[in-house]
C-alpha cells in the first residue's frame, strides 16, 4: 500500500541490506533529489508507535532527505511516498532485490542523456547542479557523446570501456578517432588507453612545453593555432596541435628579441637559438671572449673602503644597540641596503667592456625551461678580439738575434744545467708553497678553474695538477637536453670569469685570488664535480663504484627529480622480463599479469608512459610509478672492500713515483707512468722527461 508519510517519522531498519559506502554520493544524491524530486518511493514497515515507519529498502533516499532537511532546502514537516509491507522476511528480501538486481547504465546512455539536456538549451552547470555532479563530469560525458560515430557505438555496445573511449576523446578531431580506431582494432594491443592517446595525439605538443609557453597562448590562437582540451587529463591540460606553428612562432619571436638586444647592449650579433639550451657545437665553434674587470681607481678605492667601515659599523650596531623593530633599526637597515646598492654599482663599472671591443664579440639567446628567454653569459667571437686600447707591438726581431751567445735574459746555459737547475729551484718553491696553505689552495683552485676555461687551448702551466672534464663512453652521445646537463651549463655560465681576461698567468692569478670566497668557491666545486667519471650501481665492472654511490647518498640525490626511465633510453633497450619486473614492482601481480601478453614495443611505450605519470592508474600506483627507478640508476652501492691490502707510499721527489716490484698486478687501480711525461716541455721544445717516463713505465 502507498502513502504519504512524515520524513522525521522514518528511520533506517538494521535489516537493511547494505551495510558498506552507505553515506557514499549521498550529497550528489541529494542535489538530483532537490532538483528532480523523489523518483522512486522507500520501502518501509510499520513500527509499534502509530505513525512511524523502518525503511527497509532506500536507506541512501531516507539519509538524502534528512540531509535536505537539515540544509533546509526542504521543509522540517517534509512528506514523501512510502510502499508499507507488513512482513518483515518480505521487507529484506525486497531490500535484497532493489540492491541486488541493480544494473549500471551504459556510459553511452549516460553521455546521451547529458548531451540531450545540453541541446535543449541547459548549460553544464545546471546540468550539474540538477543532477548533483561536477561541471566538469558533465562536459566530459558530452565530450563523449561527441565521439566518432563507430567508437561511440563500441562504447555504447560495451566492446571497448569508458577508460578506451575517454583515450579517444583527447581531440574533438572525430576523423583521427575514426583512423586511430580502426588502427587499433586491428592491433594486438589496441585496447590499451595510453596506446591510444600517444596515437591521436602524436605530433602535438603540451601546453606547459618551454616553446609553448614562450610563445604563449594568446600569440598561438591568433596566429590561427588549434588546441584541444584533455578533459579526462588534468583539469587545465591542453594539447596544442600545429607544432610547425608553434617552431616558426618561437622562432621570430626569439629573432626579434635577439636582434634588440644586439642594439641595445652594441654586440656584433646575438645568435638566437630555439631551444632550451645552446648546442655545445654551436659554441664551440667559436672563441670564447672574457672581459677582465679593471683594478679600482684610487678613488674607487677609498670609497670601497669608507663605505665597507661605514657597513661594519652599521651591523654592529643592529647587533649589539639597536632594538629591533625600531626606526633607527629600520634607518641603518636601509643605509645598509643603499651600501651594498652602491658597492655593486662600482663593481659592475669595473666590468664595462669598451664599445670597440663589444663590437667584435657576441652571444647567444635561448628558451629557458620555464619558457622565459635567457641570454648566455658567456661571450664570443667569430675570430680573436684585437684590443684597440693595446700598447702597439715592438718591431724587430726576437730576443737574443743579434747574439749567438748571449740575450737580454744574461748567458745562454746548456740544456742539462737547466734541467739541474730547474730542479733545484723547485724544490724550495715547494718547500715554500707546503707551508702557506692558504696559497696551496688558491693555487689549486686557480690552476683547475685555469684548465676549464681555457680547455680548448694549450697554456703551460708547469704543473701536474689538472682538472679535466671526464670523458663520455660513447663518443657520440650527447646529453646537452637533459635537466641535469641543463643545470650543469647553468653552473658554468654563472662562474665568475673576470680574472681569465688577464694576458697573462701572474695577472689571472692576482685577479683571481682577488675574488671573494663565494665566487672561489663555486670554481673549485665545479671544477671538482667536472673529474667524475662515469658509474653505474651494477655488478662488479668497470663501471661499478660503491664510493660514487656514497656521494650520492651523502648528497641526498632524489634520481626521480631528474631521469626518468622512457622507452628510448630504458624499457625499449632492454628484455621484455625486465619490464614486467618493473611493472610487479609498481603495481604488484595484477599490474604484471594486465600486460604479460603485451608486444615488447607496446610494452616498452607503456612502462614509459606510466613512469612519466600518463598512465590512467590508481593514485597510490601513479606515484610509485613516477618515483621507480632501475636498480642501476639508484645510489644504493656500498663499497666493497679492495681485492688486496691498500699501501701508502710516499713520492721520491727525484723520480717521481714510488714503485713496489712485488707489487700484486690484480688491484683495482692502474698504475701509469707516462700519465705525467711531456708535462714539463722546455723552451727548445725537448722532452727531457720522455726517457725517465719510458723506464718507469717498462718498470710497471
Amino acid at each position: 500500500m502507498i502513502q504519504s508519510v512524515k520524513v522525521k517519522n522514518l528511520s533506517l531498519s538494521k535489516d537493511n541490506v547494505r551495510k558498506s559506502n552507505r553515506d557514499a554520493g549521498i550529497d550528489t544524491l541529494a542535489a538530483n533529489i532537490a532538483a528532480q524530486g523523489l523518483l522512486q518511493n522507500l520501502i518501509v514497515t510499520p513500527l509499534k508507535k502509530a505513525g512511524t515507519f523502518t525503511v527497509k529498502a532506500g536507506g541512501r533516499r531516507l539519509r538524502a532527505l534528512q540531509l535536505l532537511i537539515e540544509q533546509g532546502t526542504l521543509p522540517a514537516d517534509h512528506t514523501v511516498p512510502v510502499l508499507v509491507l507488513g512482513d518483515d522476511d518480505n521487507s529484506i528480501e525486497a531490500s535484497l532485490a532493489e540492491n541486488f538486481q541493480r544494473v549500471p547504465m551504459n556510459p553511452a546512455d549516460e553521455c546521451t542523456a547529458f548531451n540531450f539536456l545540453i541541446q535543449k538549451g541547459m548549460t553544464a552547470e545546471d546540468v550539474a547542479k540538477r543532477q548533483g555532479v561536477t561541471t566538469r563530469f558533465v562536459e566530459q560525458r558530452v565530450r563523449l557523446a561527441e565521439l566518432a560515430p563507430c567508437v561511440f557505438e563500441a562504447l555504447a555496445a560495451g566492446e571497448i570501456t569508458l577508460g578506451v573511449a575517454q583515450a579517444y576523446a583527447v581531440t574533438t578531431d572525430v576523423d583521427r578517432q575514426a583512423r586511430v580506431f580502426t588502427q587499433m582494432n586491428s592491433s594486438y594491443y589496441g585496447d590499451n588507453p595510453d596506446n591510444i592517446r600517444r596515437a591521436i595525439l602524436n605530433g602535438t605538443v603540451k601546453a606547459n612545453d618551454a616553446k609553448a609557453r614562450f610563445v604563449g597562448r594568446d600569440a598561438y590562437v591568433a596566429a590561427g593555432g588549434r588546441i584541444e582540451g584533455d578533459l579526462f587529463a588534468t583539469e587545465g591540460d591542453e594539447n596544442w596541435i600545429d607544432v610547425d606553428l608553434i617552431e616558426t612562432l618561437a622562432a621570430k619571436k626569439l629573432e626579434a628579441a635577439a636582434a634588440e638586444l644586439a642594439q641595445a647592449e652594441g654586440l656584433a650579433f646575438v645568435t638566437p637559438i630555439a631551444a632550451t639550451h645552446v648546442p655545445y657545437d654551436v659554441a664551440n665553434q667559436l672563441h670564447e671572449f672574457h672581459a677582465p674587470a679593471r683594478a679600482l681607481t684610487e678613488e674607487e678605492t677609498a670609497r670601497v673602503e669608507a663605505l665597507s667601515a661605514e657597513n661594519d659599523a652599521l651591523v654592529d650596531q643592529l647587533e649589539q644597540e639597536l632594538p629591533d623593530g625600531s626606526a633607527e633599526a629600520e634607518t641603518a637597515t636601509a643605509r645598509i641596503e643603499a651600501i651594498e646598492r652602491e658597492l655593486e654599482a662600482i663593481d659592475d663599472a669595473r666590468h664595462e667592456i669598451d664599445p670597440a671591443v663589444k663590437a667584435q664579440i657576441g652571444t647567444f639567446v635561448y628558451i629557458g625551461g620555464d619558457g622565459e628567454p635567457r641570454v648566455h653569459t658567456g661571450l664570443f667571437s667569430e675570430k680573436p678580439v684585437v684590443d684597440p686600447d693595446a700598447p702597439p707591438k715592438a718591431s724587430g726581431g726576437a730576443a737574443g738575434d743579434g747574439d749567438a751567445g748571449e740575450s737580454d735574459q744574461g748567458p745562454k746555459l746548456s740544456a742539462t744545467l737547466i734541467d739541474e737547475l730547474a730542479t733545484q729551484r723547485r724544490q724550495i718553491l715547494v718547500a715554500h708553497l707546503a707551508s702557506d696553505p692558504s696559497m696551496a689552495l688558491d693555487l689549486t683552485i686557480f690552476l683547475m678553474a685555469q684548465n676549464v676555461v681555457f680547455e680548448q687551448s694549450y697554456i703551460p702551466n708547469h704543473s701536474t695538477l689538472k682538472s679535466g672534464a671526464a670523458a663520455f663512453p660513447i663518443f657520440a652521445f650527447r646529453d646537452e637536453g637533459s635537466m641535469a646537463s641543463q643545470t650543469i651549463d647553468d653552473q658554468r655560465q654563472r662562474l665568475d670569469t673576470s680574472w681569465a681576461g688577464h694576458k697573462t698567468m701572474t695577472e689571472r692569478f692576482d685577479a683571481f685570488r682577488a675574488l671573494d670566497d663565494e665566487a672561489r668557491g663555486a670554481w673549485v666545486a665545479y671544477s671538482i664535480a667536472r673529474t667524475l667519471e662515469p658509474t653505474l650501481n651494477v655488478a662488479e665492472g668497470y663501471r661499478s663504484n660503491g664510493f660514487h654511490d656514497h656521494l650520492g647518498r651523502l648528497l641526498d640525490i632524489q634520481v626521480e627529480n631528474w631521469w626518468r626511465p622512457t622507452a628510448e633510453n630504458f624499457f625499449g633497450r632492454v628484455k621484455k622480463g625486465v619490464m614486467l619486473e618493473a611493472l610487479e614492482e609498481i603495481g604488484g601481480p595484477i599490474l604484471r599479469g594486465r600486460y604479460k601478453d603485451a608486444k615488447k614495443g607496446d610494452l616498452a611505450a607503456t612502462c614509459s608512459s606510466l613512469c612519466n605519470g600518463q598512465g590512467i592508474v590508481e593514485a597510490e600506483i601513479r606515484e610509485k610509478a613516477t618515483a621507480w627507478l632501475p636498480e642501476a640508476m639508484r645510489f644504493d652501492a656500498v663499497e666493497k672492500p679492495a681485492r688486496t691490502a691498500l699501501r701508502s707510499s710516499f713520492v721520491d721527489d727525484e723520480s717521481g713515483t714510488d714503485l713496489d716490484e712485488d707489487e700484486d698486478t690484480d688491484t683495482d687501480t692502474d698504475v701509469d707512468a707516462d700519465s705525467d711525461a711531456g708535462d714539463d716541455i722546455d723552451d727548445d721544445g725537448a722532452d727531457h722527461d720522455q726517457e725517465d717516463g719510458q723506464h718507469l713505465s717498462e718498470a710497471a
